[in-house]
Order: structure tokens, then C-alpha cells, then sequence
């Protein structure tokens, strides 16, 4: 039987923690067209959320106040990661560790993949066309 492989552009990363022990493969498709408007649509709303999460931090008047709303940054960065990449993604990436740091480490470390991805589908729309000259 004659057999077809389809290509799909489906990424698997072994995520690591910090003594180098796998937590498992994070597995997600730069060149799936739907999946990286998610990709980028989340990226939007990190920015423009943390915004807002800035100009609340300085309003805050207690250290409790400040741990608060670091745990809501946490838990809308988290829902965020799980919406986009499907339930329990944030938990392979990050395990029971709440920082933001780790947030910045994740988009910058597979945004290069989306950006790629998509000058790769650009150029394929964008090849250069032969001018012939007519008459002879």
C-alpha cells in the first residue's frame, strides 16, 4: 500500500526545568495559519494587559496588595498560554513556579518560530515572476 505523509509544521521542544530534568514536549504549529493569528492575538493582550497591571502595581499600598496582583498577573498569563495552546500547556511549561520572567523566557523562546513561519508563507506568494519581452 502506498502510503502519503503530510507535512504540517507541528514543533515539539522539550521543556526543561532549571536542573535540567524534562517536564515533557511542548508541541505547537507555527505554520497552522489560525493557530499563529492566536499566537499574535495573545501577544497583543499580554501587552495591553500589563498596561494595566502596571499602573495598578504602582497604586499599591501594601506588600500583600503587590502579591495579589502578581498572583493575577500569574493566573491571566497562565489562562492566557492554556487558551492559545490548549488546556494544561502552562503547567508542562512552568510547573507549580509563579514568576513572570518565566512568561517573557516563553514568548521570546518560540516567537522565532511564528516569525519564521510566516516569511516562509509570505515568500511563497511573493516569488519573483520572469519579465519576458514580447514581440520576438
Amino acid at each position: 500500500m502506498d502510503s502519503l505523509q503530510i507535512k504540517t509544521g507541528l514543533v515539539r521542544i522539550e521543556i526543561l526545568d532549571d536542573a535540567g530534568e524534562s517536564r515533557g514536549i511542548f508541541k505547537f504549529n507555527p505554520e497552522d495559519v489560525q493557530a499563529a493569528q492566536r499566537f499574535f492575538n495573545i501577544q497583543e493582550e499580554f501587552i495591553e494587559k500589563h498596561a494595566e497591571f502596571d499602573k495598578r502595581a504602582k497604586e499599591a499600598q501594601t506588600v500583600e496588595s503587590e502579591l495579589e496582583l502578581l498572583n493575577e498577573i500569574v493566573d491571566y498569563n497562565e489562562q492566557l498560554i492554556d487558551e492559545c495552546f490548549g488546556e494544561g500547556t502552562s503547567e508542562l511549561l512552568f510547573g507549580d513556579n509563579k514568576t513572570l520572567s518565566m512568561f517573557e523566557d516563553f514568548f521570546e523562546g518560540i516567537t522565532p518560530y511564528y516569525k519564521k513561519a510566516s516569511e516562509e508563507r509570505k515568500a511563497k506568494y511573493r516569488k519573483p515572476t520572469k519579465n519576458k519581452k514580447s514581440g520576438k
